[in-house]
């Protein structure tokens, strides 16, 4: 016991001493006790942490960049990837054929009942050109009558309102589906000709399609947020990102989802 107490004795300094550590902030360097001549070199370069270390040796490193494994396209891409996009993954490795791609659509008809667009299910677009040769052969091979080109003609939705677009009619669709009555193309107030694509009670619903793609359109939609400003009126702004894939327009009109 004698010889124990003796060697604690002799190390209870050390223990003290070895704990404590003055830390320079501002040069981010630490001063430890008990160094020896020689290591001084050693300690100027040491961290306050082992946060403070990573930051300036990465900064050291050198960079390494990675690109899409697609030779025709070479854009940049994180280290834990192959491919930029699905686009550029080869049929070979995507593991789609013909009979998946018609099961996929096949299965969005069903869950959403009405026919895929590319922007609904973008992950099949470039392989179903491949196979089928185009979108709308890969629709037919579904069993379906392809989608009209978007804005290109009036849509007649579930209730027999028009509409000016596909999306207009998804949302046309969604409001009828769970029982919402609404008013189609109502106009704004100081009658300058703009008419709101939804109306239901005290809420206007506008689906901004072409917003950022056309500088006249923009005008348009910025005069149409002016007066509803203006007037205090409730607006509820759609853009494609809330139909596409299908899904975020519960968010969206929450507001009017009794």
């Amino acid at each position: 016991m004698s010889q124990r107490k003796t060697i604690g004795k002799l190390f209870a300094p050390v223990n003290v001493f070895a704990i404590v550590s003055l830390k320079v902030l501002r040069f981010n360097v630490v001063v430890k006790a008990f160094r020896k001549p020689s290591e001084l070199d050693k300690v100027l370069n040491s961290y306050c942490s082992t946060k403070c270390a990573a930051i300036a040796n990465n900064a050291k490193r050198e960079k390494k960049l990675y690109f899409c494994a697609n030779l025709s396209c070479k854009k940049p891409i994180k280290w834990n990837r192959k491919y930029c996009s699905m686009n550029c993954v080869p049929i070979k490795e995507s593991g789609y054929t013909k009979e998946k791609i018609i099961y996929e659509m096949q299965r969005f008809y069903k869950e959403v009942e009405r026919i895929p667009t590319k922007r609904d299910l973008m992950r099949l677009n470039r392989m179903s050109r491949n196979l089928f040769g185009t979108w709308n052969n890969a629709i037919i091979a579904a069993g379906f009558d392809p989608n009209p080109v978007m804005f290109a003609k009036h849509y007649i939705a579930k209730d027999g309102h028009k509409c000016d677009s596909l999306a207009e009619r998804i949302i046309d669709d969604f409001l009828f589906k769970r029982g919402i009555a609404h008013e189609r193309s109502f106009p704004y107030p100081e009658d300058r000709g703009f008419t709101v694509d939804f109306k239901i009670g005290i809420y206007w619903i506008e689906f901004f399609g072409l917003s950022g793609q056309h500088k006249r359109y923009d005008q348009l939609k910025k005069q149409k947020e002016e007066l509803a400003k203006k007037y205090n009126l409730k607006l509820l702004s759609i853009y494609p990102k809330h139909l596409y894939p299908a899904g975020k327009l519960d968010e969206i009109l929450k507001p009017v989802l009794f």
